[in-house]
């Protein structure tokens, strides 16, 4: 019945046969002992001074009758292995081939005489490749399990030798992530033993960088071993651990800055993350799967991978929770270390081999972030516990410790900028380390003035000495927490305000009235320094109102040549969008040509923060008075708007629609029409006017047309990239004018694509093949951000609907699921249908296979968005149904089932036909 065609039989019998197999084992193993103890009893029994022959030849007919029953099992277990096992360990059916592989490991631990060895270890190895996870599973289990056993591990050679590449596979590629945490297991056990080579640890060790948080915390145990044998080896070659603590002085508890042992550690760790880590030549939206060296679009920023890979290994690693030891040996000056690594005496030695390289500083900074961190999160779960059995005193001793530690963290981190400030990595390592400050745990926290102040100095000091988002980032994300303490409200603003001030002074020495909307005169300093400026007030601006420092008259002036009056800092920035446009004149080199596209950029979404704070005032004047909006100001406003559309307008008539500040300058003007569009839906005060209305306005069909030639080429371009085919326009559509014209079928358009393909063809072919994927992701991301642009300025009726929502849906099954899901808003009436399902209160199916649609992204501006009812419907994922999942393109019709050989035998066993139940 084990052969036979229909599945449950099968099954059954199988599973009863492995059962009697397993239980012979038991009565083979049974006698082999006794066997064992008889003989020796017999043995014992002879050499007594006066042997007792009754008792001897009792023993002995013992050991013979066992010796009989051992035969007699012994040969069953071959036939019985031989006719059942062999043939359904490869069974079609997965649940047989587990079942298979669990009764195998439990023959081999019970009779490892009969079953260890090479010609049964073999198909253990062989089913590592099996199709269904659960069955690899069992096997990785199975293993584990022998691996335990000491006395096997000789044994296991040979089969280590042989499968340890697939074992190394599978706890780094693997499709299921359980699987994958087992195989990582397995390997820390084989590392135990000394059964891995180099070129498997490292491969191991690069997990603590993974993806998925439940293999780093699989790994972080093996990653942590590697540590301690990387820093036992270096304290060796300095002579080992009892001379180095002869020769360093003793350490007081608050000497944190004093030589010890454990900064070699610290060491370790970082050369080993920095090893390991391969990322840095990486956009930051990027990220490498660890698994099989993919790319992939990262949804969100967040932690640093050094972060992420700190919290796992916090636990793992005594001297990562010692966070004031580690701020300790980051501040100390390493410098006589330096100069003194002739010495050979231990302590130099050991001096020499604790300095840090720069890429090494920033690791352990990152690390610092997380010690801090964890350290206060686990004292407030402490205390919060709903079951916790700390006494009243305990409590508050705890608490006493959190505000030491708060206290003690914001005096170090200006000693930490004083020394790693100057370099932008470290300096923006150092401002994510104060963002531990705003942990809800330290809520109820007094900042002191005084000692806050100086923090909010320092910060001050990076954000305009820096130019990079790297620190300009987390420098504003320090400047908006400091507004959230209430008590330092007055300190904060008058922070910002000078900040404020730094950055409009600067704007107005870089600029000259009579260039400003001129590309090519300035000299690449000037221009990357008015990059950075720009940069730095779109920071602020989105952390801080902006509108009086950039209407400031103080920086006034008048272009003499043209008669153009700047009235501010925004006209200047208004302004700035020209430098996209192509002079007359000599053509700037690409460096040049690449910043000046840039503060072109940078200036358009400036001047967008700015209109989204007036916006923002307007709401607030006429839902609260009745007096309205003064006409002078409405007409000052909408005086800007109109300056600020028109300089995008004359910019994306001058350049190619596939460029790329094309792309990002149409992605600003769909913003400024989206949030114009919500005063429409505002309700004002009763008796007030509705003179704001003037600054909501519909897009002109110009440049409407402008920005469907802008999607038609970043569309174009991901398709060639991806090597997708897009449908052409039907002959017989009467709008054959420019919104649907293909502008990227002019020839001069590719040529940035030919200069790419002529630049690779030098270069290896992995690397090709990682730039043309590393290409493609960045197109897609630029096609779907630019197309959830106009999606949302179509919802909030700023373009033609219709027409344009006609010429996105063109391919919208040929452009990839995360396309298809950003049209799928379009979705009018699935939406409504969605919404009313939702108030009936009827029940949703979950997704399939756990698939879900993505979180829509919160506005960009303080602004009301327009149609909040269906945003809130929008942002309600989990209530579909498959069907509607189906529609929007995350469920296949065709999607393979798990097994689908095992789908198809069912099928065919109902039907009564005859089926192989062989595998390959």
């Amino acid at each position: 019945m084990s052969s036979a065609p229909n599945r449950a039989f099968r099954h059954t019998a199988t599973v009863v046969a492995l059962c009697i197999v397993t239980a012979l084992c038991e009565v083979a193993r049974e006698s082999t002992e006794d066997i064992a103890i008889g003989q020796r009893q017999a043995e014992t029994e002879k050499k007594k001074s006066r042997v007792n022959q009754a008792r001897v030849k009792q023993i002995e007919q013992g050991v013979r009758e066992k010796k009989e029953a051992f035969e007699t099992v012994e040969p069953q277990l071959k036939d019985w292995f031989d006719i059942v096992f062999i043939h359904r360990y490869r069974d079609v059916d997965p649940l047989i081939r587990r079942d298979c592989m669990v009764a195998l490991g439990d023959w081999i631990a019970t009779m490892p005489d009969t079953f260890f060895d090479g010609q049964h270890l073999r198909y253990l190895g062989w089913v590592l490749s099996d199709t269904s996870s659960a069955t690899r599973l069992e096997v990785l289990k199975q293993l584990h399990r022998l691996y335990k056993i000491q006395d096997m591990l000789g044994g296991l050679k040979t089969f280590t030798e042989k499968f340890r590449p697939r074992m190394v596979e599978i706890a780094t590629t693997d499709a299921e992530t359980n699987v994958r945490v087992a195989g990582i297991e397995l390997l820390d056990l084989l590392r135990e033993n000394g059964l891995l080579e180099a070129d498997d640890v490292d491969a191991v060790g690069r997990l603590i960088f993974d993806a998925d948080p439940k293999v780093r915390k699989a790994v972080a145990g093996f990653f942590a071993e590697n540590v301690t044998d990387y820093y036992n080896s270096k304290v060796e070659d300095l002579g080992g651990q009892e001379s180095l603590e002869e020769s360093l002085p003793e350490v007081g508890e608050d000497d944190i800055e004093a030589h010890r042992l454990e900064w070699i550690k610290l060491k370790s760790l970082a050369e080993l993350l920095q090893a390991y880590d391969t990322d840095d030549a990486l956009p930051s939206q990027i990220e490498r799967n660890r698994a099989d060296g993919s790319l992939s679009l990262q949804l969100g920023i967040g932690d640093s991978r050094f972060t992420l890979a700190a919290d796992v290994l916090f636990e793992k690693i005594d001297e990562i929770q010692d966070w004031q030891m580690l701020a300790g040996y980051l501040l100390f000056d390493h410098s006589s270390a330096v100069a003194s690594r002739a010495a050979d005496d231990p302590a130099s030695q050991l001096k020499s081999e604790t300095v840090l390289a720069e890429k090494e500083e920033a690791i352990l900074i990152e690390v610092l972030h997380t010690s801090a961190k964890r350290t206060l999160t686990d004292n407030a779960e402490k205390i919060s516990a709903p079951r916790s059995k700390l006494t009243k005193k305990q409590k508050d001793q705890i608490e006493e410790e959190q505000e030491e530690t708060a206290r003690n963290l914001v005096n170090l981190i200006p000693k930490l900028l004083k020394k790693f400030g100057d370099t932008p990595s470290t300096a923006a390592a150092v401002l994510r380390v104060e963002a531990v400050l705003s942990l809800p745990a330290l809520a109820n926290l007094r900042q002191d003035s005084a000692t806050y102040g100086a923090l909010l100095d320092d910060v001050r000091k990076q954000f305009m000495s820096h130019g990079s988002d790297e620190v300009l980032a987390p420098a504003s994300d320090a400047i908006l927490r400091a507004k959230s303490y209430g008590e330092l409200d007055d300190l904060t603003e008058e922070k910002v305000a000078a900040l404020w001030e730094d950055v409009i002074n600067n704007l107005a020495e870089l600029l000259n009235p009579e260039t400003i909307t001129v590309r090519g005169v300035a000299s690449s300093e000037e221009l990357n320094a008015l990059s950075n400026n720009i940069l730095r007030i779109l920071r602020l601006s989105s952390v801080s109102n902006c509108i009086p420092s950039l209407e400031d008259s103080s920086v006034a002036a008048k272009n003499d040549a043209s008669g153009v009056d700047y009235q501010g800092a925004i006209d200047y920035i208004i302004a700035l969008p020209q430098r996209a446009v192509h002079s007359s004149g000599p053509s700037p080199d690409p460096d040049e040509a690449a910043l000046e596209d840039e503060i072109a950029a940078r200036a358009a979404e400036a001047a967008l923060f700015y209109w989204r704070w007036k916006l923002k005032d307007v709401i607030a004047t006429v839902t609260s008075s009745n007096s309205g909006i003064p006409m002078d100001e409405l007409e000052a406003l909408a005086t800007r708007r109109d300056a600020y559309v028109a300089n995008i307008e004359s910019a994306l008539e001058s350049r190619k629609p596939g460029a790329d500040v094309s792309v990002r300058l149409a992605g600003h003007v769909l913003d400024l029409y989206s949030s114009s569009m919500t005063l429409k839906d505002i309700r004002p005060k009763p008796g007030a006017n509705d003179d704001y209305t003037v600054l909501a306005m519909d897009m002109t069909q110009e440049l409407q047309k402008q920005i469907i030639a802008i999607f038609a080429a970043a569309e174009k371009h991901y398709a060639k990239l991806a090597g997708k085919k897009l449908e052409e326009a039907g002959v017989d559509e009467e709008d054959e004018d420019a919104m649907n014209e293909d502008p990227m079928s002019d020839p001069e358009s590719d040529d940035e694509d030919e200069d790419d393909a002529a630049q690779t063809q030098t270069q290896a072919s992995q690397q090709r093949k990682e730039s043309k994927l590393l290409n493609t992701l960045l197109a897609e991301q630029r096609l779907c951000m630019l197309t959830g642009k106009i999606v949302h300025a179509l919802l909030a009726n700023a373009l033609d609907f219709d027409a344009v929502r006609k010429r996105l849906e063109r391919n919208k099954g040929k452009l990839g699921h995360n396309f298809k899901e950003v049209l799928a808003y379009l979705d009018i009436d699935g939406l409504k249908k969605k919404a009313k399902s939702k108030a009936n209160g009827k029940a949703k199916k979950p997704a399939a296979n756990g698939v879900g649609t993505k979180a829509k992204s919160g506005p960009k501006s303080n602004a009301i968005v327009a149609e909040d009812e269906m945003e809130d419907e929008i942002e309600d994922p989990e209530a579909e149904d498959e069907e509607a999942l189906r529609r929007r393109g995350l469920v296949e019709d065709n999607e393979r089932e798990p097994e689908p050989d095992a789908e198809e035998d069912g099928a065919n066993a109902e039907q009564g036909e005859e089926e192989s139940v062989m595998g390959d």
